[in-house]
Parts: C-alpha cells; sequence; structure tokens
C-alpha cells in the first residue's frame, strides 16, 4: 500500500508543472488575442476617422468663408478706336460673398434722320471669397454703346457679351478681357477689381 501511495504522489508531482503550463499557455494565448483584437479595433477607427476627414477637405462648400463679408466690386471699359483717346466706363457695386449683385443701365440714342437704337451696360456680379484669401468671381457683361465716332456706315455699333470666372486677389485689378470690333479697328478691354471689405 505505501509503494502505491508513493506511486501516485510520484505521478501527481509530474502531472502538476505540465498542468501549469498548460494553463500559463492558455493564458497567453487568450492575452494575446485579446491584445490583437484591441489593437485591430484601434487601427480600424483611426482609418475611418482619416477617411472621415478626407471626405470633409474634399467637399468644395469649406473654401469659402461662411462669416458675412461684403466685396466691392469695379468693372472698367476701355473703349478705343485706333488712336482716338479712349472713352472709359466704369460700373461699381457692392455684394456679399456668395451672393448676386446685379447693374443695369439702358437708353435709347436717336440720331437726327437716323433709326433710333438701344445702348446698354449690364453688369452681374457674384464674388465668393475663399478662405485662403483670394476672391473667385463670376462675371457676366452686356454692353452696346452710342457710335460716338465710329464709323457713320455703323447704324449700330457692335456689342459685347461675356461670361466668365476669374480669380482675384484682393484689391489687385485685372484685364478679364479684350475685344476686337469685327467691322472696325475699335477694341474694347475689360478690366475687374474686387476688394474685400472690413
Amino acid at each position: 500500500m505505501k509503494k502505491i501511495a508513493l506511486l501516485v504522489c510520484a505521478l501527481a508531482m509530474v502531472a502538476s508543472p505540465v498542468t501549469a503550463q498548460g494553463s500559463a499557455g492558455a493564458g497567453a494565448g487568450k492575452g494575446m488575442g485579446a491584445g490583437s483584437g484591441g489593437e485591430q479595433t484601434k487601427t480600424t477607427s483611426t482609418t475611418t476617422e482619416k477617411s472621415s476627414s478626407t471626405a470633409k477637405g474634399d467637399d468644395p462648400l469649406t473654401r469659402f468663408v461662411t462669416t458675412l463679408t461684403n466685396v466691392q466690386i469695379e468693372v472698367t471699359l476701355t473703349d478705343q478706336i485706333g488712336n482716338q483717346p479712349p472713352e472709359k466706363k466704369t460700373v461699381s457695386m457692392i455684394a456679399s460673398s456668395r451672393s448676386w449683385g446685379k447693374v443695369r443701365s439702358a437708353a435709347t440714342v436717336m440720331p437726327p434722320g437716323e433709326s433710333p437704337y438701344a445702348v446698354q451696360l449690364n453688369v452681374d456680379a457674384r464674388p465668393s471669397v475663399l478662405v485662403e484669401g483670394p476672391i473667385q468671381l463670376e462675371l457676366t457683361l452686356e454692353y452696346a454703346p452710342s457710335r460716338n465716332g465710329a464709323n457713320p456706315k455703323d447704324k449700330r455699333p457692335t456689342g459685347i457679351n461675356q461670361s466668365q470666372t476669374v480669380i482675384l486677389q484682393s484689391g489687385k485689378p485685372l484685364i478679364v478681357a479684350q475685344a476686337a470690333d469685327p467691322v472696325s479697328d475699335r477694341k474694347v478691354v475689360v478690366e475687374v477689381k474686387a476688394t474685400i471689405l472690413k
């Protein structure tokens, strides 16, 4: 009986380290698995935030200021025929950022012994102030002048109709168009200046 008891104790001592080792391995495996899972979740969260940030940066509306800002717009037309002194006409308006400003000016000219004709100078402008500082300006211009020294054979001078979008620096004028008359040596230069009002 003593021999059997000693044998049982010996077997128990041999089996005990194996069991402890197996438990430690299981614990380590479980811990690594949990740690790995946590790290993966963190990476996924970071990726989601990055994707959200990228999507927000691609939104075109984020390029423009959201505060109320007024912009003064000056459109100057220089109308010149050959070597004659140029005639300048300026249209000025104030419009808030991302809003339209419109100016209409029209009249009817009645030359003696000739048929009357209409003259007009219409300007539509929509400034949008960018967060970086420049101004994006949408501009539409209609210009039909009186004869005023043009070729007498021309009952109605050539008009100009243009529409464009340009980027301007606040307070700095920029020549945005130069049109030539198809029937004479007359030319019209369009200069625009947009200034952010503080």
